[in-house]
């Protein structure tokens, strides 16, 4: 099955702005799926990577997204939410 034709039918329905929720492990790997998706959604991007055990390393990936969000042009807004492991809660 070519997943990327399903994508884009299922795109064609779209009004446009719809609200996506999307699972960023780190600023890298979700470059391309923000620049893609934002075309077509409103984005709220929740970071969250338990394999980072450093609280300080986990803040500077935290960052890193933010400043990516920041700095990436979007045609629909495009929010960080962020899941601190030491609260268990989203910011």
């Amino acid at each position: 099955m070519n997943y990327q034709l399903v994508l884009d039918k299922t795109l064609e329905n779209l009004k446009g702005g719809e609200r996506l929720l999307l699972h960023a492990c780190c600023a890298p790997c979700s470059s391309y799926c923000l620049e893609y998706l934002s075309n077509y959604f409103t984005i709220d991007v929740l970071f969250y990577n338990p394999n980072i055990s450093e609280a300080a390393e986990y803040k500077k990936r935290e960052d890193e997204l933010k400043r990516l969000i920041s700095e990436m042009p979007f045609k629909y807004p495009v929010r960080a939410k962020v899941f601190r492991l030491s609260s268990r809660r989203v910011l």
